[in-house]
């Protein structure tokens, strides 16, 4: 279909009782419209919508005018009565327009792709002299070409499109099980090597420039540390799966293995007086909490097999058995440590924690003489905790599945059960509780839990993790058993990490033990 030129007015333009500049207006408000639209569609990519500019608008109406009057031309001629020019039909002719235009867009794009082909041919046929002289003239031809000027550019290519897709998030787990892949097995604890295989196995080129700062290090304990842009998410991870943390641990950094905490054991208050009298003084005093670190290890077994893929799901399972172990070591030391040179002094086990033995409680409303508790010893513990001024910000439960059955099922005289409502929203009394299968129940029955204010739980670290895999050595598991890597076609990553433990403040803290639950 012709189309007037600009500066042509087609016939019947001026019996048309609609105003251009209405349809001007119409047309913007509906352009605008539709940029807004797809602006929020895109929102957060860098691209930007562009403005479209009022030259575009007016050039785009009057074309758009000139396909509504040849049209209308010949449903005339065809013995149509028609009225006065609508919106619509306006609005539809643009339409057409716009569509035409980045059809012509896409085939001037496959243009240029097509003498980009040729160009690339050209290169690979240097040593033919003869065919890449032809090959260059015809190129150079293509690209002297002035670029296409598209119509109304503005307008539809300001609907762009991102030229590259967004790197998939990897989680921290699968980027650290990536990482000692690389360092470990493929790299065979050499940076550089690392470094080559994370861009070949992976196509990670943060990973890459990661292991290509630590080839100036050197190796410490027989092993590299975890680059930090990986270290500091998967430590994060690590820390926010265990109880301790979940409950409100702090951490705290021990730059040389060793750190001191004061504390005040004792603090000034304020007094009452009269007039022209002395005030009296109250002196505060002060403790020390002395952090050092201690060594945390796990050895992690797995398949070569498993070892050795780059598969995603083989990456979560090695990264997710490694961190449990991990997670579990610092629970069972912020437990049941028994303190020293090896261990941190667990809530557990540490002796200036008060300790209450629910058999010799000597009172029958809270729990009888075997351990058996009522629903009435939750609330004495909570109550005895409180009464030492304990901050309650972060005060919470730590007690294991048998006992949270227990008080799951405990139940009025008629019936009605007393906390399960509250413990299915994850608190007892009104503080959190969590479920930690560290705290054994023996064959009798007998189990114990903590209550306390785990704010004043202090980890302190010296360092990240550390890793070292070995595919040919030996290790003795748990139970004793003795494992060659070699006989069993398996592989061991030994983890490590410095850390500590302690109890900033003893009173904080209140450990039951000897409760019966069943």
């Amino acid at each position: 279909m012709a189309i007037p030129k600009k500066g042509t007015a087609p016939a019947g333009r001026k019996s048309m009782k609609m105003e251009a500049d209405e349809l001007t207006e119409k047309i913007k408000a509906c352009v605008k419209e539709a940029l807004d639209e797809q602006a929020e569609g895109e929102e957060g990519t860098e691209d930007a919508v562009a403005e479209v500019a009022p030259a575009d608008i007016s050039g785009l109406i009057e074309d758009a005018m000139a396909v509504v009057a040849e049209k209308r031309k010949s449903r005339k001629e065809a013995g149509e009565e028609l009225g006065d020019v609508t919106a619509e039909e306006v609005m539809e002719a643009v339409s057409e327009i716009i569509d035409a235009t980045e059809g012509e867009a896409k085939e001037d794009d496959g243009v240029e792709e097509e003498v980009k082909e040729d160009e690339e041919v050209t290169d690979e046929a240097k040593g033919r002299k003869a065919a890449t002289r032809k090959h260059q003239t015809k190129s150079a031809r293509k690209s002297a070409a002035s670029p296409v000027q598209r119509k109304y550019s503005s307008i539809y290519m300001s609907r762009t499109t991102p030229t590259s897709t967004a790197k998939k998030s990897i989680p921290p787990a699968v980027q650290l099980a990536r990482a000692i892949k690389c360092l470990d097995v493929f790299g065979k604890h050499d940076p550089d090597a690392a470094s080559f295989y994370a861009q070949r196995k992976y196509d990670d080129a943060d990973m890459a420039r990661e292991f290509k700062a630590l080839s100036a290090t050197n190796p410490t304990a027989g092993g590299y540390l975890i680059p930090e842009i990986y270290l500091d998410q998967i430590i994060e991870l690590l820390y926010s799966k265990t109880v301790i943390f979940e409950l409100g641990a702090q951490k705290v950094p021990m730059a040389n293995g060793n750190l001191n905490i004061p504390k005040m054991t004792g603090g000034a208050r304020a007094t009452w007086g009269g007039e022209a009298r002395k005030i009296a003084k109250t002196q505060p005093t002060y403790g020390n909490i002395r952090l050092s670190a201690k060594r945390l290890e796990a050895i992690v077994p797995q398949t070569r097999e498993l070892l050795m893929s780059t598969n995603y799901s083989a990456d979560q399972l090695f990264a997710n058995d490694l961190t449990r172990r991990m997670e579990l070591g610092l629970d069972f030391g912020a437990m049941f440590g028994k303190g020293g040179e090896f261990q941190p002094l667990g809530v557990f086990t540490d002796k200036e924690v008060e300790h209450v033995d629910a058999k010799t409680l000597s009172n029958d409303d809270l729990a009888d003489s075997n351990g058996k508790i009522t629903a009435d010893f939750p609330v004495f513990v909570r109550s005895k905790v409180l009464a030492k001024n304990v901050d309650d910000n972060k005060l919470g439960w730590a007690f294991n599945s048998v006992l949270e059955g227990y008080l799951m099922n405990l139940k009025t005289t008629t019936g009605a059960y007393i906390y399960r409502d509250e413990m299915n929203t994850g608190k007892l009394l009104g503080f959190p509780y969590r479920v930690s299968n560290q705290i054994t129940t023996d064959t009798s029955g007998l189990t114990e839990l903590a209550f306390g204010n785990w704010a004043d739980l202090l980890v302190g670290e010296q360092m990240g993790l550390e890793t070292y895999t070995t595919l040919d050595g030996s290790w003795v598991d748990e139970e004793g058993n003795q494992h060659n890597a070699f006989e069993e076609n398996l592989a061991a990553t030994r983890a490590l990490m410095y850390v500590d433990i302690a109890a900033r403040h003893k009173e904080s803290f209140l450990h039951v033990k000897n409760i019966k639950a069943f």
